[in-house]
């Protein structure tokens, strides 16, 4: 059972930071689809891994599979069917009973093209920069300014650099059917006080 939506976008220069490697020496310029989990207020750790139905790509039409490509790669290791398939067994299967395989990935997609977060921080003189920093509000506000709905930010640390945090995901929640946004709930994410690198 779940509350809620996490839909999780993520920066790929972030996610191939150090110690990570990614397959892609030039990671690309644009937030892609990490996942969408349902989720709980009350249980932060989401379900995850319920027995549903195993994905099968030729379940998808190859019409998604192609715009899936561009919205949805593993910006890792570059194999995405294994990708969509980890993330639909661990948590598409726990929303199964309001979104089939093919419906998770087409919600997922919509929801990645009906708010383009590289576009509006772009809008907002916000573009990656290797020394510029910026608060958690100065991202937060274009943002919310678009969407009319309060997003979550998740960074990534670097214990070589305790004072330094890296924008890697921009969160949008939804509400049990995942039609409808709505603000999300700041539980983790940024440090509020510390300037964010977004590079």
């Amino acid at each position: 059972s779940y509350d809620y939506f996490q839909f999780v976008q993520q920066w790929p220069p972030t996610s191939c930071r150090a110690p990570k490697k990614c397959s892609k020496p030039r990671p690309l310029q644009n937030f892609t689809i990490h996942g969408l989990w349902p989720s709980n207020y009350s249980n932060p750790t989401m379900p995850s891994n319920c027995n549903g139905t195993k994905f099968k790509i030729q379940n998808l039409y190859p019409y998604l599979r192609s715009k899936m490509k561009i919205a949805w790669p593993d910006v890792e290791s570059g194999n995405d069917t294994r990708f969509w398939e980890r993330e639909w067994n661990k948590h598409g299967t726990c929303s199964e009973r309001i979104l089939n395989l093919m419906q998770y990935f087409r919600r997922s997609f919509a929801m990645w093209k009906s708010h383009n977060i590289t576009e509006i921080l772009k809008n907002a003189s916000i573009v990656p920069h290797p020394t510029q920093t910026w608060t958690y509000s100065d991202i937060v506000s274009p943002i919310k300014a678009a969407t009319k709905r309060t997003p979550l930010l998740r960074c990534k640390r670097d214990p070589a650099q305790p004072n330094m945090q890296w924008l890697h995901e921009v969160v949008f929640c939804y509400e049990y059917n995942a039609l409808k946004q709505i603000d999300c709930n700041r539980t983790t994410g940024c440090k509020n006080q510390q300037a964010i690198s977004f590079q």
